[in-house]
């Protein structure tokens, strides 16, 4: 079995040149008929029934802030896909902004990573070992788009 683990054949995104590809990047992005500032303010309000939290997510000044407000138990959708939501965020910013639509292209055929350290769910981890469900939530959407692997 061929093995694509080496760094020439990974694209990393938390930071640095593919930070577009972060929830993170200051992209605006209309999801379920509103604006939002970021897609990870789109996705923060998502998993909230309770309007209030919600109303305050969506006016958070930074996404940090977002994911932060986002963290609170209380008034949470049940049951919620995160995974599912998530993918229809992603797609509705790739949607939207052109340089975030070249920037999925020039990944090419390349292994995308969420190399956040904190972060074993959505990323990768501090040691790799994380799931990385946004980096494969990328690649099914390229592949989708443009049939790349």
């Amino acid at each position: 079995m061929e093995s694509k683990s080496t760094d020439d054949n990974k694209i990393k995104f938390y930071e640095g040149p593919f930070y577009l590809l972060s929830n993170f990047s200051a992209h605006k992005v209309v999801f379920e008929g509103e604006e939002y500032m970021t897609s990870e303010h789109a996705y923060q309000v998502s998993k909230f029934s309770d309007i209030e939290i919600r109303k305050k997510i969506k006016e958070a000044p930074s996404a940090f802030l977002a994911r932060e407000y986002g963290g609170s138990k209380n008034g949470r959708k049940e049951p919620f896909d995160k995974v599912s939501v998530m993918e229809k965020v992603m797609k509705a910013k790739l949607e939207q902004h052109d340089d975030v639509k070249r920037m999925l292209i020039k990944t090419a055929d390349k292994i995308i990573e969420k190399n956040h350290p904190e972060d074993y769910f959505w990323g990768t981890g501090e040691n790799g070992s994380g799931e990385n469900m946004m980096g494969k939530i990328w690649m099914k959407i390229r592949k989708e788009i443009y049939g790349n692997n």
